[in-house]
């Protein structure tokens, strides 16, 4: 009797020891794999988080209100309002962003200008239903109506004359048998005759080609010929 009492402690106690080796196999897995899952999610973090940070040398589209290298979007079109400090445009040049535009104008850094004298203009002068053209400055917000404050911006623009532009030497000009080269940062070349009238804006110092320097802002006028007429030196 107690061989057979003792047969069937030692059955128990085994059975027990095998249910204990299982259960402990069990949490060994749920814990692994709880762990894997874990390191996962972490990975999956840390990759999104290099995603989101753009690589310092990657050049952004200046559309989406990050700087660029690229140099001023010539835009023009027709101005459909006018308000204290912007002029809202018809963007129709199928450049940078397409349809309504507010340019802002900052007085410290935007040049809005007479197309035909080359006179400033105050945004109150602006009239809407005339056409423009702009240089756009190196960001555009990603708002509805997107907004950008431009680097210069010609008014009153008669239908007879053609379109003045904005250049900025990408180094200083040079001269061969009396003829300037300049070169813009645009990729540009204007070729400059002694005949050309080189003025200085809102002064009445003598200037010529020799002070345009690399980085010099031009408005440049053209004759029916479209050969340079004028060069206004801004700055």
């Amino acid at each position: 009797m107690k061989k057979k009492q003792l047969a069937v402690w030692m059955m128990t106690a085994a059975l027990s020891a095998v249910m204990m080796t299982g259960c402990g196999q069990k949490d060994t897995v749920e814990q692994t794999e709880n762990t894997e899952q874990v390191e996962n999610t972490e990975d999956q973090a840390a990759g999104s988080e290099e995603a989101a940070i753009p690589d310092e040398d990657m050049e952004m589209d200046p559309e989406f209100g990050v700087d660029s290298e690229e140099t001023s979007a010539a835009v023009f079109g027709v101005i459909t309002d006018v308000g204290e400090n912007e002029i809202i445009v018809d963007n129709q040049s199928g450049v940078s962003s397409e349809g309504e535009i507010i340019l802002m104008i900052d007085p410290d850094h935007t040049y809005l200008l007479d197309a035909s004298t080359g006179l400033p203009v105050d945004v109150k002068d602006v009239q809407a239903g005339d056409s423009f053209e702009a240089y756009l400055g190196d960001a555009m917000t990603m708002s509805l109506p997107p907004q950008n404050t431009p680097d210069i911006v010609f008014v009153n623009v008669p239908e007879d004359i053609a379109m003045p532009s904005y250049a900025v030497a990408a180094e200083d000009p040079t001269e061969t048998n009396g003829i300037w080269t300049l070169k813009a940062t645009d990729g540009t070349v204007y070729e400059v005759t002694e005949d050309a009238q080189v003025v200085p804006y809102l002064t009445k110092n003598i200037v010529k080609m020799q002070d345009v320097q690399k980085g010099t802002a031009c408005a440049i006028w053209y004759d029916d010929q479209n050969q340079v007429q004028k060069v206004m030196i801004l700055e």
